[in-house]
């Protein structure tokens, strides 16, 4: 059975569209689509997603047994979408979605607990025919890159399409469904980062996603898995 799509011209935020409904009957969830957003959430306190028209604003709500790995299965429905359309696409951990070293999506995982049960909400926003003058400067529009124009109408269903695969991966199997393909395209091992914890700026070596798909970074002489980092 297919998710719902519910589309409107304009909201703040789907994220909070997505909450508000009532949960949805199917296991496919359900998705909430705007044209453009004014508060469109970005990962931390007080980040927002610049959301001009041009660009998809969807959140998917779906209950999940075991939510990990959602951020890596939004993120590879981006890259497989934007691939089909002629564009390369690395994933820089833990939400990011980069073509030509610049910002091409973003995003966001919300999951709430009640016992065992988890309902998630899981956020994009992925910049399909913005106009890059809306553009932050180190973002990018997918008709910017695409070898043959692109619409939101057109990029839409392929991005349903391959979150509503990776969906059914991710009930059936989890996280090992799709990780080696998430870590495929994440930056390869011996990549430079600096990033910052606390408030203080740190600089070290990225050596690719554990089983659990979170960052490995080598700290001196050690492996260390790294829940949460703003990446510089």
């Amino acid at each position: 059975m297919s998710a719902s799509v519910f589309w409107v011209d304009s909201c703040p935020s789907t994220q909070d569209l997505a909450w508000a409904a009532p949960a949805p009957h199917s296991s496919a969830g359900s998705f909430w689509l705007a044209r453009q957003q004014s508060e469109g959430r970005g990962r931390g306190a007080g980040r927002r997603w610049t959301s001009p028209p041009g660009g998809i604003y969807v959140s998917w709500r779906l209950s999940l047994q075991q939510p990990q790995g959602l951020a890596l299965l939004g993120a590879l429905a981006v890259a497989r979408t934007a691939g089909e359309l002629g564009v390369s696409v690395r994933l820089k951990w833990p939400n990011d979605c980069q073509a030509e070293g610049r910002k091409l999506a973003g995003v966001l995982p919300d999951c709430r607990w009640r016992g065992s049960d988890c309902s998630a909400v899981l956020g994009i926003g992925f910049n399909v025919c913005v106009d890059p003058a809306e553009l932050p400067e180190e973002s990018v529009s997918l008709h910017q890159l695409a070898p043959k124009g692109v619409s939101v109408e057109e990029v839409w269903p392929r991005l349903r399409g391959h979150l509503e695969s990776l969906g059914e991966l991710h009930r059936a199997r989890g996280l090992a469904a799709y990780l080696e393909e998430a870590r495929s395209l994440s930056f390869p091992a011996g990549t430079p980062i600096e990033y910052w914890i606390n408030g203080e700026r740190h600089s070290d070596v990225a050596e690719g996603l554990d089983e659990e798909g979170r960052l490995l970074l080598r700290s001196g002489p050690a492996l260390v898995s790294v829940e949460k980092l703003r990446a510089l």
